[in-house]
């Protein structure tokens, strides 16, 4: 089971546009960035363009829907009655083990910040809309929308589709 625990206050968590560079970077960790390294501007179209170690890259803005949002989180707390509390305080969360099951371990991520909009970019050329992460960001809330839809449950067991 994941658990997603939020900054105690809105301001602690600021908000940021994500950025998708078409490229794998070995390093996980924050670094100080500089103009010289990263400093996208804006295109006379009104895209997002810049450039990284030389080579140009075009960027395509991907807005996330009203009611969604996007979150960065890392590890959290690695102790479990740190991770029960949080899951006990969590009125959606049920812990059923009463049966004799054992009880799911407990991943507790911290969020980092939060996006609603996030930019895909692409080399040379703005990532077109069947781009695997463009694509991806749409059908995800496709399928987010019919997980969640009202009566779902009462349809499916039911029968009738």
């Amino acid at each position: 089971m994941l658990s997603i625990q939020r900054p105690k206050s809105e301001e602690q968590s600021s908000r940021f546009t994500l950025n998708l560079l078409p490229c794998r970077i070995h390093h996980d960790g924050p670094i100080n960035t500089t103009p010289r390294y990263w400093d996208p501007t804006t295109d006379k179209d009104g895209h997002p363009e810049g450039y990284f170690r030389g080579r140009k890259l075009k960027g395509r803005e991907v807005s996330l829907p009203v009611g969604y949002r996007g979150a960065v989180v890392r590890k959290g707390a690695e102790d479990n009655e740190a991770q029960k509390k949080i899951v006990e305080n969590q009125p959606s969360i049920r812990m059923e083990d009463d049966d004799g099951d054992p009880e799911d371990e407990v991943k507790v991520l911290e969020e980092v910040t939060q996006f609603d909009e996030l930019v895909v970019w692409g080399h040379e050329a703005i990532a077109e809309s069947d781009d695997t992460f463009v694509k991806g960001v749409e059908e995800w809330v496709k399928l987010a929308r019919a997980m969640h839809a009202p009566g779902r449950d009462e349809e499916s067991e039911s029968g009738k589709r």
